[in-house]
Formats: structure tokens, C-alpha cells, sequence
């Protein structure tokens, strides 16, 4: 019992930066797509949903942290990881975004292949596209830094960002 409850404490500790930065992210999206909609006001529902999203989409990175293919190009050049892992976790990302489309529409056709077959007329693709392209700049920022602090440590990266320069 000791040894689960020190396994869910550090996975939960692992999961707090990814949940953290996309928490923002998805409230930023969020508050992008109200103003999409011309709903210049963000709701309750939204905000809910862009928690419940960031929180899922942490699980989704540890999930994918684990995979063997997410470590294919380890020995290779840092860019080549990068691409790689937003390659993969983009693919986790868009599967979670065509779930958040097609959820809504199956409970109003009352069967996902009947709302599969309408997705494509009843999505808003420009809103679509715009919250996936944003999503993939952040993905490749989150990436970015988590790769970059891999390679100098994260002590060194915080007193990078946040110690002050002798004079």
C-alpha cells in the first residue's frame, strides 16, 4: 500500500507542470473561441471545460511519456526530439479534439456513426483549426522548454530565469 501511495504521489507531482501550463492554454483558447462566437463574455461551462480539458490533456502526456515510439529519437539532436514529440503528442491532442466534437453531436443523433457522418457539416472549421493551430504553438513551446531543461537540469534553469545578474 506504501509503495501505491508513493507511485500516485509522484504521478500526480509529474502531472502538475503539464496540467498547470495547459490549464492557461485552455483558458486562453477558451476565451479565443468565445470571441470566435461573438460571446464576448467567457461562461462557467467553458472555464469548467477548459479545466477538465487541461486536466486531461496532463494525463494525456504522461500516458504518452510512456510510450516506447516517444523515445525513438532520445540520442538524436535536440530539434529532432522536439519534432517528434509534438509530432506524437499532436496526434494524442487532435484525437482529443475530435472527441470534443463529436461528444455533443452523438447525444443529439443518439449514435456516433450517425454523428460521424454529420461531423463534417456541423463542425465550424474555422474555429476548429484556429483552436488546433494554437494548441500545436503551445504544444511546441511546452515541448521546447521540457527538452531544453532536460539537457541543463532544472536547477540551472531556474536560476537562468530567475536569478539576478550580478553587476
Amino acid at each position: 500500500m506504501k509503495k501505491f501511495l508513493l507511485f500516485l504521489k509522484k504521478e500526480l507531482i509529474d502531472m502538475l507542470p503539464p496540467t498547470i501550463y495547459f490549464l492557461v492554454v485552455f483558458h486562453i483558447l477558451y476565451f479565443i473561441k468565445s470571441l470566435i462566437a461573438d460571446e464576448y463574455g467567457v461562461s462557467i461551462s467553458s472555464s469548467i471545460v477548459a479545466t477538465i480539458g487541461a486536466l486531461i490533456v496532463g494525463k494525456a502526456i504522461l500516458i504518452a511519456d510512456s510510450l516506447k515510439a516517444l523515445k525513438l529519437f532520445e540520442e538524436n539532436n535536440l530539434i529532432h526530439r522536439i519534432l517528434w514529440k509534438v509530432f506524437i503528442y499532436g496526434i494524442f491532442v487532435f484525437i482529443f479534439r475530435y472527441l470534443e466534437e463529436i461528444i455533443p453531436l452523438i447525444s443529439k443523433y443518439q449514435s456516433f456513426f450517425q454523428a460521424n457522418k454529420n461531423l463534417i457539416h456541423e463542425i465550424k472549421w474555422s474555429q476548429f483549426w484556429i483552436i488546433q493551430i494554437v494548441l500545436f504553438i503551445f504544444l511546441t513551446i511546452y515541448v521546447s522548454y521540457v527538452e531544453l531543461i532536460k539537457i541543463i537540469g532544472k536547477e540551472e534553469f531556474l536560476e537562468l530565469v530567475f536569478k539576478r545578474k550580478k553587476t
